[in-house]
């Protein structure tokens, strides 16, 4: 099969490198550093399930140059999303389909807005990765799995022959019959986990070993569960969920967003925890903890790392479910 990664890091380069490893032709649309160390060196992948691998790719910082594709795993960041969701589009097949890998409630339903939603099915993933350096992916903790679902209704023909693709290449795939409420199941544990360990700048361990934090966390939990509730998603047993998670993560554990902050880039704060904040407005759910947290990691990201964060409209598919 003909594969294109759009958004070559952590989760896109892993996930790309296994597929072109069993077999498939795969290109990755990449920039900068690590789009020219991938051309020079291929790309090379240091995996806690995978082991080390290095596999020659096809990159290009145009996608007019990758031709098209019969499926597209999409993982670039949300403030990316719209750029990339035109380059997609002039890759993908007639027939093709584009799996979405992002964090963001709505961001299916922006990429469908520019690809077609015919063509677009939801997926999450679970696991911690990284671009140690130029070229190289780290997957950094034992784990890992995908979940791919139509846009909207049961699983179709697309869906079926995508996860087919991924287990084929040793990927751990399923496919679930409603993909907004697996985006609200893994937004609920990685929300108040991206959150917290954003605000006190630390790996899960030692927030798990403080009371104090630990008890912030159960909180931000819970006001998720409660807005959730509100969009009409009963999530009820995750912030018990949240809290084994906790109990049982690695203690060296950090979200995607944590480490942006640490190394001064772009976050995804607007999509992941204003997102909750703004949501709770439309629908009067109390959320102090989170709506605190917030007001500090938007101080933080506009005088620490000199991004000001792209602002979410209210009004956006999730904000009307």
């Amino acid at each position: 099969m003909r594969v294109a990664i759009v958004g070559a890091g952590g989760i896109g380069g892993l996930y790309g490198a296994l597929l072109a490893r069993a077999g498939h032709q795969v290109s990755f649309l990449a920039r900068g550093a690590h789009l020219e160390a991938i051309r020079r060196n291929g790309l090379e992948i240091r995996s806690a399930d995978f082991g080390t691998f290095t596999i020659p790719a096809q990159a290009s910082d145009d996608p007019t140059e990758l031709g098209q594709a019969d499926l597209i795993l999409f993982a670039v960041k949300t403030f990316d999303l719209d750029q990339a969701a035109q380059a997609a589009r002039q890759m993908l097949a007639p027939e093709g389909s584009l799996l979405t890998f992002q964090n963001g409630l709505d961001a299916p339903d922006q990429v469908a807005q520019i690809v077609g939603p015919e063509r677009v099915l939801i997926g999450t993933t679970r696991l911690e990765t990284t671009i140690l350096e130029p070229g190289v992916i780290g997957h950094l903790s034992p784990g890992h799995h995908i979940s791919v679902s139509a846009l909207d209704g049961p699983p179709t023909p697309q869906v079926e022959q995508t996860v087919a693709v991924l287990k084929g290449a040793g990927i751990t795939t399923e496919a679930l019959p409603d993909g907004r409420r697996a985006l609200w199941d893994k937004a609920s544990m990685l929300v108040p986990m991206a959150t917290i360990s954003s605000v006190c700048r630390s790996s899960l361990g030692p927030i798990r070993d403080v009371p104090e934090t630990l008890a912030l966390f159960k909180t931000l939990l819970d006001e998720f569960a409660a807005v959730g509730a509100a969009c009409g998603y009963d999530l009820t047993e995750a912030p018990e969920r949240g809290m084994r998670m906790m109990a049982t993560i690695s203690p060296t554990w950090k979200t995607s967003m944590s480490r942006d902050f640490e190394r001064g880039n772009r976050t995804e704060l607007e999509a992941l925890t204003g997102v909750v904040v703004r949501l709770a407005d439309t629908r009067n759910v109390a959320v102090p903890a989170t709506r605190t947290a917030y007001a500090i990691l938007k101080l933080r990201e506009q005088v620490e790392n000199g991004h000001a964060g792209a602002r979410y409209a209210v009004g956006t598919a999730a904000d009307r479910r």
